[in-house]
């Protein structure tokens, strides 16, 4: 029977030139891996401070685009409060009533009949509230209707003519604001 050797180190020779270049190999591959492993943190560093100065730029214009909302909320704050103050005004004036064009013009409408035709109208700008008037008309029954309604208003009729089938008249009356 032959001997059985257990120990199998004994006979074997390491090769001195095979085990350098599976080492150098081993060495390289490593290098290779650790520069890649670099060169991909190096791209991604500057990937994310690309990405930190896009997000400091919209940041800063977010911030500019904030500031001038603000400022403009407030030129509209500051433009609504002027005019809330001229509308306040102008509210204060029609409730006092100090001269109101169309509660005079609605008075002459009320107080004119379908014959009445207003040829000028001439409003003074006071409390007294005098109009001037020419008028026509073809009936006197509707004419001194009129008068008869403007009597109590210090009606001063200052001239009538006669034109071919129409009646002519000049005349002037005062509506104080409390009466209209």
């Amino acid at each position: 029977m032959k001997k059985i050797t257990y120990n199998l180190a004994a006979a074997r020779r390491i090769d001195g030139r095979s085990f350098v270049f599976r080492a150098a190999i081993l060495v390289l591959s490593i290098l290779l891996f650790a520069g890649v492993a670099i060169f991909n943190l190096v791209r991604q560093h500057e990937k994310n401070r690309v990405e930190k100065s896009k997000a400091g730029q919209l940041g800063q214009r977010i911030d500019e685009m904030r500031r001038q909302s603000d400022r403009q909320s407030q030129e509209l704050t500051a433009w609504k409060n002027n005019w809330k103050a001229d509308l306040d005004t102008a509210n204060a004036l029609i409730e006092r009533k100090i001269f109101s064009f169309a509660a005079r013009l609605d008075f002459l409408e009320r107080i004119s009949s379908p014959g009445i035709r207003i040829r000028q109208l001439s409003l003074v700008n006071g409390a007294a509230g005098q109009i001037g008037m020419i008028i026509t008309s073809r009936s006197l029954k509707e004419l001194f209707a009129l008068y008869k309604k403007l009597a109590p208003y210090e009606l001063v009729i200052a001239s009538e003519t006669q034109i071919q089938d129409e009646t002519q008249v000049s005349l002037n009356f005062n509506i104080p604001n409390e009466k209209l």
